[in-house]
């Protein structure tokens, strides 16, 4: 990727011996590549394949590896409309090849019409988002595990427009307001139009309030919570019998970017984009949520678009 391209988004393929980068070179043409990692998980130059991404987005692999999904918005009169693509993987190489049907189209809207949002735990399903006139659904299809179709769109849950979300094992809602007081943080569990489980406020953990870019980890045991203040990411635990959400005092520097940092495919591993322009690691214990930085820290040169992956 030659100057002065830039990264718009990195995903380490299951088991991180491939890695997939969307970025868009100097004339703000956006391209899909994939690159081949040695046996430490770096990426290795040149990329293997590199598609015309055009208006290609949101790029989300299968944790399985098989398939990869984009979303394609474009407009027309001041309408939008968004198709989802499906793509193989051609085994062994990791390159990619695409299905010859779409899987989705919506719009036309004044706005975008549909967003992708990652698949559930056990990657049978994919889910997607629209904006409606009430605020959002959150919608699953089922994934067809031969050959990667969807199956029909069903409402998972109808929020109102200002949350932040994260969509796991459980469903983690941060409802953000002005003033802390009357900010708060809701736990769902993961099942169509669920019934809330957890409603965390000021007065339980101060970071329900204020937080933001709040993940969950793999076991959906964990939630990362980001305090604007300091920037720091804490990881606070999620207690389904005792209705509460518990700051673990663990937790890892401020990034660079929003969100900023990733888990491997096991959710042993935390990948950090930090200040200093360099990838961090941090093993997780998924028993404690405990962060341990380990390794040595591997520089993104600018432009380059490179982010390391990790061998299981």
């Amino acid at each position: 990727m030659p100057p002065p391209a830039f990264m718009m988004q990195f995903d380490p393929a299951p088991y991180d011996h491939f890695v997939y980068i969307v970025w868009a070179d100097g004339q703000n043409i956006q391209h899909l590549s994939v690159f081949k990692t040695d046996s430490a998980g770096v990426p290795q130059l040149p990329a293997i394949q590199t598609l015309n991404a055009g208006s290609l987005s949101q790029f989300n692999m299968r944790p399985a590896g098989q398939f990869a999904y984009m979303l394609q918005v474009t407009s027309s009169n001041n309408q939008y409309y968004a198709k989802i693509r499906l793509f193989n993987v051609v085994a062994p190489g990791g390159k990619l090849k695409e299905y010859p049907q779409l899987q989705g189209v919506y719009g036309p809207a004044p706005f975008w019409p549909a967003l992708l949002y990652g698949f559930s735990p056990d990657g049978s399903k994919l889910y997607d988002t629209s904006t409606v006139a009430t605020g959002s659904v959150y919608r699953e299809r089922l994934i067809n595990r031969r050959n990667g179709t969807l199956g029909a769109d069903s409402q998972l849950i109808s929020l109102n427009s200002n949350e932040d979300v994260a969509i796991g094992a459980v469903i983690a809602v941060q409802h953000q307001n002005s003033d802390p007081n009357q900010a708060y943080l809701d736990i769902f569990p993961n099942t169509p139009n669920p019934k809330r489980t957890i409603h965390c406020t000021m007065a339980m953990l101060p970071y329900c309030a204020t937080a933001t870019n709040i993940q969950l980890d793999r076991t959906g045991k964990f939630l990362f919570l980001t305090d604007p203040a300091t920037q720091a990411v804490h990881v606070t635990s999620i207690n389904i019998s005792k209705r509460k959400i518990v700051d673990t005092g663990h937790s890892m520097p401020m990034t660079s970017q929003t969100p900023g940092f990733a888990f491997n495919q096991n959710g042993s591993i935390v990948y950090a984009m930090q200040t200093d322009g360099n990838v961090h690691f941090f093993h997780f214990d998924a028993s404690t949520g405990a962060l341990t930085e380990g390794g040595t820290p591997l520089p993104i040169a600018q432009g380059t678009g490179i982010c390391p992956a990790h061998y299981q």
